[in-house]
């Protein structure tokens, strides 16, 4: 019987073992000769491996070597300016001497270097090596010293000129069109706006009819930019305004009004200085500055009423010296000879008295209350009329 028909004969499972170790058989077969293959290439043509060296120059060799070679190219070149310097003597010996001019014939000399260009030389012909981040690291370049920066120009304001001299400085056309020019008139014109600003100095507001007649002067100091209308700012900062400030005692508050804006250019070179209308806010948006009502007069006033009491006094011990009698023609008063020396009293302290009670009242007159404001108070300066701020140039005259 054939293979293939016993194989037939077989069952399913038999024949699924036969196909598996056929095949694992095969893989193995295929496995050993093609690792005998290998082996034999090895052995036919063996190569030594070897390790890569590493081969590192440290920097201070390089540089001792640089070093050396310079050196020996200086002593070379030493060496033969030593020789040239030898001929030389020796061609100066040799030369013939001129009897009538005594002096000798001298050869053209040859340039002879110095030690400080034969040192430049080598350096530009054996230029050192460059330096890694390690030689770096060990051998720091030197700092490089940079210049000092150039001094601050001083700006100044006004210069020492010269006497004027009409026949010499007399301009020309051109010119006296040009300064007429420049003299005229420049304006800005300012709207009604506001701004913030900081009381510099501090008052004591009168509430009296006479302090109404004569305000208390006042300064303030512009701290932000003015808001104009329409979102428009108008750089106002830095500028002074003079303000004068009158005391209510019915709403405990000093109202203030402008007078004049002053303001000049960084370098003095223009100036405003104009006259305004307007007011100034409290923080609580209020017109008039909040203050203190302070009254001092008291003691006057009590002064006044001890006067008046002595008159009141004097009047009534006068009174009772004198003896009144009524008539036809009218009512009499009458002294008595032992009661002058009471009426004269009397009459001296009632008038007396009446003196102390005028003049305690001319006191208690002038201390009416007033409202004091302390300074460096934050406020707010609004301009109630628009006006045309003229800007003045101011030239520089003379010291």
């Amino acid at each position: 019987m054939s293979i293939r028909e016993r194989f037939n004969n077989l069952t399913p499972t038999r024949k699924k073992i036969c196909i598996w170790s056929l095949t694992g058989a095969v893989l193995l077969l295929t496995v050993i000769i093609g690792y005998n293959a290998s082996r034999s290439k090895k052995t036919d043509h063996p190569v030594a491996v070897e390790k890569a060296r590493e081969i590192t120059l440290e920097p201070d060799l390089i540089q001792k070597t640089m070093l050396r070679e310079q050196r020996q190219e200086i002593e070379a070149i030493q060496q033969q300016l030593v020789s040239l310097k030898k001929e030389q003597t020796t061609r100066a010996e040799e030369a013939p001497v001129d009897h009538d001019t005594g002096s000798g014939h001298e050869s053209a000399m040859p340039d002879i270097p110095t030690a400080d260009q034969l040192s430049r030389q080598a350096e530009n012909r054996f230029p050192p090596p460059p330096l890694n981040d390690s030689t770096a690291a060990r051998f720091p370049s030197p700092p490089v010293s940079q210049p000092p920066p150039p001094p601050k120009e001083e700006v100044l304001i006004g210069t020492i000129g010269r006497l004027s001299n009409k026949a010499v400085d007399t301009p020309a056309p051109a010119a006296q069109a040009a300064a007429d020019k420049k003299k005229e008139k420049r304006t800005v014109y300012l709207p009604p706006s506001f701004m913030e600003a900081r009381l510099l100095t501090g008052f004591d507001a009168s509430t009296a009819g006479d302090g109404k007649n004569n305000p208390e002067p006042l300064l303030l100091r512009i701290q932000a930019p003015a808001v104009l209308p329409n979102e428009v700012k108008a750089n106002l900062r830095g500028c002074f305004v003079i303000a004068e400030a009158v005391g209510r005692l019915n709403k405990e508050r000093a109202d203030v009004r402008l007078v004049s804006l002053s303001c000049i250019g960084p370098k003095g070179e223009a100036v405003i200085d104009t006259t305004i209308k307007g007011f100034v806010t409290d923080s609580d948006n209020k017109v008039g500055l909040a203050g203190r009502v302070v009254s001092k007069m008291g003691a006057a006033t009590a002064r006044a009423v001890i006067a008046g009491i002595f008159g009141g006094a004097g009047n009534a011990l006068q009174a009772t010296a004198t003896t009144q009698t009524s008539s036809p023609l009218g009512t009499t008063a009458i002294v008595e000879t032992n009661q002058i020396a009471k009426s004269a009293a009397g009459g001296g302290l009632a008038e007396g008295a009446k003196t102390l009670h005028e003049l305690y009242l001319d006191l208690a007159k002038q201390t009416t209350p007033v409202v004091e404001v302390g300074a460096t108070k934050k406020v707010t300066v609004v301009i109630s009329e628009g006006k045309e701020l003229e800007i003045k140039e101011i030239e520089n005259q003379a010291l």
